[in-house]
Order: structure tokens, then sequence, then C-alpha cells
């Protein structure tokens, strides 16, 4: 399928995973690699007994990987993954501070993983809104 614009984006089921006891520095696939997909956000959490560091999002494009992460993450409170004005291009934060966007960024292929290091969590979720071109 190519990108043109005969083609419309389509809204897809939100991606989610609830991962119990996470291991620390495993990748968990929250959305497994899609193609012509738009990501429209991504929401991540967790809740620990002992706080991890740090709480990240893995996003691969096109072959692209991108890193974004919060260090001391606060329990239960959902970080989203914001684009700034930065090295990085991607980071991740509380609150939302760019809401009023289109979408986060698309590619002919994409996927999204979750990670923590250290500390003992209890659960780590995450949610990807995306829409695929059809």
């Amino acid at each position: 399928m190519s990108l043109d614009v005969k083609s419309v984006m389509t809204h897809q089921v939100d991606a989610a995973i609830s991962q119990t006891n996470p291991v620390s520095g495993t990748k968990y696939t929250v959305l497994g690699t899609v193609k012509n997909a738009r990501i429209i956000s991504i929401a991540v959490w967790v809740t620990w007994t002992v706080q991890p560091a740090p709480l990240e999002i893995h996003i691969t494009v096109d072959g692209i990987a991108l890193t974004c992460n919060f260090t001391s993450p606060v329990s239960t409170t959902p970080y989203s993954v914001q684009n700034v004005a930065t090295d990085a291009g991607f980071i991740l934060a509380t609150p939302l501070l760019d809401a009023y966007r289109a979408f986060l960024l698309e590619g002919r292929s994409v996927k999204v993983e979750a990670e923590i290091t250290g500390g003992t969590v209890q659960n780590l979720s995450a949610r990807v809104k995306y829409a695929r071109l059809i």
C-alpha cells in the first residue's frame, strides 16, 4: 500500500498492555510493528512499591529508534509522549502539553514498546491511540 491522497487514515482499536510484575530491563510490546500508521497518542503509567528509574517508551519509526523516559515516575500517574524542541525530539511528561496537535508521528512502519528499570513495580500499563492508512 502506498501513501497517497486516495488513501484514508482509519482509527484503530487502542493498543494496550497491563503487565503484572514487569521485569526490569525488559521491553514490553504495546503496539507491534504496524504498516502505514499514524500515532495519535501514547500514555504509560506504573504502580510501584519501590520507585523505578526510569520509565521508558521506545518508538521505532521506519527503522529509526526513539526513546522517551521519565526518571522518577510517580505511582499511578499517567505520562504521555510529547513532541518538544529538544535534541531527542520526544519526551515523557505530565501534564499533557501539546493536546491540540492532530497526531504525534507517522511512518510506513511503527512499533511502540514500554520498559521500566529498577524498583519494584506491580504493574506497567500503556495505551497507544493510532490510525492506519486504508
